[in-house]
């Protein structure tokens, strides 16, 4: 329970980035069960594996301290070109910018290519999020 625990809270970290480095080092020591400085990508679970293998950077099992920053950075960047598509970096979005953000969003969500998006291929942490007028019908 509170390896799970701990794990949740190092992919929320992750995710988020709205905790101090200190933080994020306490809970990375929470898994870091032999405290070499690693953790093992194979003992966890698939969900958590997945997200802890893109942050294995040199693809040796493990995931460092630095390899999980590097993650934590690369996401960050991510978030903020979503929330900012600035693609030709003037300092402004322009209707162009965003309408292409929003396209590029829509594809990379419309997995089976149909022109529509289905609650099942919303990401899974999606799911569950209904508009407050669904909960009256």
């Amino acid at each position: 329970m509170k390896s799970t625990l701990a794990l949740t809270l190092l992919a929320s970290l992750a995710a988020t980035g709205t905790a101090a480095a200190g933080g994020r080092d306490r809970n990375f020591s929470r898994i870091d069960k032999d405290g070499d400085g690693k953790v093992a990508v194979s003992e966890l679970d698939a969900h958590h594996r997945e997200f802890l293998g893109k942050a294995d950077a040199d693809g040796d099992g493990f995931v460092t301290r630095e390899e999980m920053r590097a993650l934590h950075q690369a996401m960050k960047a991510e978030h903020e070109a979503r929330r900012f598509p600035d693609a030709n970096d003037n300092g402004v979005v322009d209707r162009r910018e965003f309408e292409d953000a929003a396209r590029a969003r829509f594809t990379e969500l419309d997995k089976n290519g149909d022109g529509l998006i289905s609650r099942d291929e919303l990401p899974e942490h999606r799911r569950g999020m209904r508009r407050h007028d669904d909960d009256e019908e």
